[in-house]
């Protein structure tokens, strides 16, 4: 685990007390900041947990960045455009 995977977590947690607090007060601004903490919260989490595969993967995350950027090279060969 890493701080990203914590603090989202965190954030998230956050977010889950204060739209609850908001459905239990009719507090609309309060819902829709814990909605934006929640979702903030599973970004971050999902950063650290990608952080954390590619700590731990080190093999195929490289064959992932090598596939990843032949088919970016690919596409990108697709795109020239003709000069007039």
């Amino acid at each position: 685990m890493n701080i990203d995977t914590i603090a989202g977590e965190t954030t998230r947690t956050k977010g889950d007390f204060k739209a609850g607090l908001g459905d239990v007060t009719g507090d609309t601004k309060l819902q829709q900041d814990g909605a934006t903490d929640q979702l903030s919260g599973q970004v971050r989490k999902g950063f650290g947990q990608v952080r954390d595969f590619v700590n731990n993967n080190k093999a195929a995350s490289y064959t992932a960045a090598g596939i990843f950027g032949l088919a970016l090279l690919n596409s990108l060969r697709g795109k020239r455009t003709k000069n007039v």
